[in-house]
């Protein structure tokens, strides 16, 4: 060995063990990080107005604990559902429903959802109902019990939509041959999903099979991008709904997509000192990030959820247009928005998510 090869041999070993001292240094950097952090934390908790903020929290426990256990003995508590029960065409009113039913059993009571009056109802409110009804974040580990429509036409689109295989019930219920309610519990695109969403829509408005692009598009940007926003600590949780009906009556085939979550506004990073400051006061208008979203100029906290507010919604925007869809819409937070005439609506009553509704027709 030569000594221009002994003099690279001594500088690569010179390398390594510089780099393996400051691993080293680091490490022992964090080790006392840790260690002071330690010793505050444990100053902190022998400090009296530590000790005062968790007593006052544990009383808090178990007033809550008594008070849910006391109310959940109660008789059920009925809520009559409003006479127009869409949420694309009654938006508030649908919205409060669940939010008064929400605010009960937040506290143990046991509520009834008697939807019997009902003589309207659409598809994206039935979705809305089976993806509450099965969302912690709604029910808070108490009871839901309710009925059907009595009126013919609300009472068919319940009964075949499948949201009896989502709840318990006594009796037997099959979903239509035309109809599809699938839960979704991962971030990939189901391809079989999206394959068979697609057929029951082009079989049902067109006669056959033929693959539509701006349909299949639709689907995945929503199923890949979408991701359900418990809280913004949860990110990468999946827990999104796809109800799929096709109307007896009509060459219509309705698309219902819906993740219960944190949703798009609340969970997007805004730009400049005035608006981030004001984002977190009750004050700020999500309707002026509408027009932002659209765009494609909206951001997410998440990384991977910034595809759908990036990329996603601006081509669901674009494809929208197509005179294949009669109607298109997307509600988030407190704000509605029509895909088909750029309308833009302030909720009264936030929506909890992410909500996508769209009708399939012929032209």
């Amino acid at each position: 060995m030569g000594n221009g090869d002994q003099f690279l041999l001594g500088v690569s070993d010179l390398i390594v063990l510089v780099f393996e001292t400051m691993v080293q240094i680091n490490r022992t950097q964090k080790k006392i990080r840790r260690f002071f952090s330690q010793v505050r934390y444990a100053e902190k908790r022998r400090t009296l107005k530590w000790k005062l903020r968790k007593k006052s929290k544990k009383e808090t426990a178990r007033r809550v604990k008594f008070q849910r256990e006391y109310n959940a003995k109660l008789p059920p508590v009925t809520l009559i559902a409003p006479k127009n029960f869409s949420l694309v065409e009654n938006a508030n009113a649908v919205l409060k429903y669940f939010s008064d039913a929400e605010k009960k059993l937040k506290f143990g009571q046991v509520v009834f959802l008697d939807i019997s009056k009902v003589t309207r109802m659409t598809p994206d409110t039935v979705a809305l109902m089976a993806a509450s009804i099965n969302s912690k974040e709604f029910h808070h580990a108490s009871n839901v019990t309710g009925n059907a429509p009595e009126a013919l036409a609300p009472n068919a689109l319940f009964i075949e939509s499948g949201f009896y295989d989502h709840v318990i019930t006594p009796g037997f219920f099959t979903i239509g041959a035309e109809n599809m309610m699938h839960r979704g519990m991962d971030t990939k695109v189901l391809g079989t999903v999206v394959k068979k969403a697609s057929i029951i829509g082009t079989e049902h408005v067109f006669g056959n099979a033929k693959p539509l692009d701006p349909l299949y598009n639709t689907l995945v940007e929503c199923m890949s991008n979408t991701h359900s926003h418990a809280d913004l600590t949860g990110l990468g949780k999946c827990n999104w709904w796809l109800f799929v009906y096709s109307d007896p009556k009509e060459k219509i085939t309705s698309y219902t997509f819906i993740d219960l979550g944190v949703g798009i506004f609340e969970s997007a990073v805004v730009k400049g000192p005035v608006q981030k400051f004001m984002k977190k006061t009750p004050f700020f208008d999500n309707m002026i990030l509408a027009d932002e979203l659209l765009a494609g100029r909206l951001k997410s906290r998440s990384k991977k959820d910034t595809a759908l507010r990036g990329k996603g919604i601006p081509q669901i925007n674009e494809d929208a247009n197509n005179t294949i869809f009669r109607s298109f819409y997307i509600l988030a937070n407190d704000v509605k928005i029509d895909l088909k005439t750029k309308k833009k609506e302030r909720l009264q009553y936030p929506l909890n998510g992410t909500l996508l509704h769209w009708e399939l027709q012929n032209v």
